[in-house]
């Protein structure tokens, strides 16, 4: 190569990296610390704004994109995918008015409660107006997300909510206040005596949805008070076959039991 042809090729090479090429140059070629930090503010972003339309559609005023939310939050937990971090956003429409809603609101309540105690705990006054609500429905979820909140300060509170439920009107009620027992006797075993009393009364319920739930509280409560089965065994025999199949494994047991213990001759 000639020293005439390498000069016009320096030229050539030389106007190439001319200023405003050499600034496009340098404005196209990404920095160490861009490099560094696109990767982090890409993953901080998705994180971010992770369930960011739901808690959007839930902070709203329109009940049908509230409703809508609901669906696919309790959609997502049946496929067995975790909603915890929604619970802030939720928990705020248990005052919601529309029905559809505070309902499935409750759904992933009972779901989550005994999770979020801490957040749970802030709505223990909606809980308890709930438990007053007009719908048997809500009066039992209430409950129930109310029984699934295990702390021990709010056990004075659990123990009027069963009292008042096992009055109520509607026996899904007073199911849900039968299973609730249990969960209150493991808070507060010195709470056993009013405990009790409230077993029998479940027990001489004459609704088949009580009896099986009833009887499950009295078996983890109290098994040795056969004396509150005297009267309600022949009863609860009869009822056998129309309980529900949980509940009549647990009843077929205790009255195993029991023949075994007051029956000197099972044939008489």
């Amino acid at each position: 190569m000639t020293a005439s042809s390498i000069q016009s090729s320096l030229s050539i090479s030389i106007n190439e990296r001319s200023p405003s090429n050499t600034h496009q140059f340098i404005m196209n070629t990404p920095s160490s610390d861009d490099a560094s930090t696109e990767p982090a503010i890409s993953i901080f972003s998705a994180d971010y704004k992770k369930y960011e339309d739901l808690k959007q559609m839930l902070d709203g005023n329109k009940d049908n994109l509230k409703l809508e939310a609901m669906r696919r939050i309790v959609g997502m937990i049946a496929k067995g995918k975790d909603a915890a971090d929604l619970f802030p956003a939720v928990v705020k429409n248990v005052v919601s008015k529309n029905m559809e809603v505070k309902k499935l609101v409750y759904v992933y309540l009972m779901r989550y409660a005994e999770e979020q105690q801490d957040l749970a705990l802030l709505s223990i006054a909606t809980f308890q107006r709930g438990l007053k609500d007009p719908n048997q429905l809500i009066r039992a979820s209430a409950l129930r997300v109310l029984s699934s909140i295990r702390v021990p300060t709010i056990v004075s509170i659990m123990m009027l909510a069963i009292r008042d439920a096992v009055n109520d009107m509607s026996p899904y009620v007073r199911k849900t206040a039968a299973n609730a027992i249990a969960k209150l006797y493991a808070l507060d075993m010195d709470l056993k005596e009013e405990l009790v009393i409230i077993i029998g009364k479940l027990l001489a319920d004459k609704t088949i949805l009580v009896n099986g739930s009833a009887v499950q509280a009295f078996e983890h409560v109290c098994p040795e008070r056969i004396d509150l089965i005297h009267k309600n065994y022949r009863r609860l025999c009869n009822l056998l076959v129309d309980i529900d199949e949980w509940g009549q494994v647990v009843v077929l047991n205790m009255l195993t039991r029991y023949a075994r213990s007051q029956f000197i001759d099972p044939y008489l």
